[in-house]
């Protein structure tokens, strides 16, 4: 994934060029969490990007007229007051304390309290903080449920690597090593288990062919339904996780 910084305001605007392999053509996005997306297939010659900016001027410019309507109306610049956590069930109240450190840390009490003590008028590092310890956790629960699932499914995978992907919920390589997002934290538990099942099953079929789904499909009845449920999965995750703050302040402009 490559982000173009150069022209933070006035046109061209800035984008993101995605580069996938299922994309046959070129695709245009737009949102407040990613801004402007350029989805383009992986042998996309990037000299053809102006004229295609110039020839969806227009649309872009009214897509982009809309996020900043809604980032004025929207309080995604302040701190959250609560984490909810549907794949652990959780839900914790978020407590900001002022002092004159620097740095912020981050403390926990009974009955799912999080404190945040220091420098908290920094939101960006008050965000950074949060998204760390919800990766920490990450650590601690998909593995183990991973385990679980592989176990329960006989299929045996190498090794797992927790990361933070904007795109994929999760990965699968030839070597079996088996990549999730830790921001599964925020879906629902069947969608996590579906997800992880998909991975799982690519470890026999590196590919989404009659046989992989039918592979899916006998470890999890509703995969048709968790599959739609998962196109749309990205709005249940926070946008403070991942959005780029400058990529706010440019879209706030």
């Amino acid at each position: 994934m490559d982000i173009n910084y150069t022209h933070l305001t006035n046109w061209p605007p800035l984008y993101t060029l995605k580069k996938s392999a299922r994309a046959r053509y070129v695709k245009l996005k737009a949102s407040v969490r990613h801004g402007l997306e350029l989805v383009v297939p992986l042998r996309f010659n990037q000299k053809h990007i102006p004229e295609i900016l110039e020839s969806n001027k227009s649309w872009i410019e009214k897509q982009l007229a809309k996020i900043r309507e809604e980032l004025q109306t929207s309080h995604l610049e302040t701190l959250p007051n609560e984490l909810i956590l549907p794949a652990l069930n959780q839900t914790w109240k978020l407590i900001y304390i002022k002092s004159n450190n620097k740095k912020v840390q981050l403390l926990t009490r009974p009955q799912r309290e999080l404190v945040f003590l220091g420098n908290i008028e920094n939101q960006s590092l008050c965000k950074k903080v949060l998204r760390l310890w919800v990766k920490d956790l990450a650590k601690t629960y998909l593995p183990t449920r991973l385990q679980d699932l592989s176990e329960k499914t006989q299929l045996p995978y190498k090794n797992i690597v927790i990361r933070g992907q904007r795109s994929r919920w999760g990965s699968c390589s030839t070597q079996k090593i088996i990549n999730l997002n830790y921001k599964l934290l925020f879906l629902s538990s069947d969608l996590v288990d579906h997800i992880i099942i998909h991975e799982l099953c690519h470890t026999i079929h590196m590919n989404h062919s009659a046989k992989f789904w039918r592979l899916v499909a006998s470890f999890d009845t509703q995969w048709k339904q968790h599959s739609r449920e998962v196109r749309r999965a990205e709005k249940h995750v926070p946008t403070w996780v991942d959005c780029d703050p400058l990529l706010l302040a440019n879209l706030a402009q």
